[in-house]
């Protein structure tokens, strides 16, 4: 009778020891996951702020004036003469010199 209550008792305690650990490592799993989602979200914001900077300096880089400015200063260009201007769009098309399919 002795060896069935020491039994038991051990069973039981071995039980509770066992659902301790269980708990401790799903608690540790949670708190590990709090830690991966925070991380994240701080990511997702810092990347956020960084799209939203780039469209602002696309958006800068878009201008006409800041177009031209590079057009004449770094690449040296300018305003082409009226003769050199060839339209393009709605107008009437010329007749291909050769053979047209």
């Amino acid at each position: 009778m002795k060896a069935r209550f020491l039994m038991l008792w051990s069973a039981a305690v071995l039980a509770c020891a066992a659902a301790f650990v269980v708990h401790l490592a799903l608690r540790y799993e949670t708190v590990r996951l709090g830690y991966d989602v925070g991380q994240a979200r701080s990511e997702q914001r810092r990347l956020t702020e960084e799209r939203r900077l780039l469209a602002i300096e696309a958006a800068t880089l878009k201008q006409a004036s800041r177009v031209e400015a590079v057009a004449r200063g770094t690449l040296e260009m300018d305003v082409p003469e009226p003769a050199r201007i060839v339209p393009v769009g709605r107008t009437a098309r010329r007749r291909t010199a050769g053979r047209v399919r």
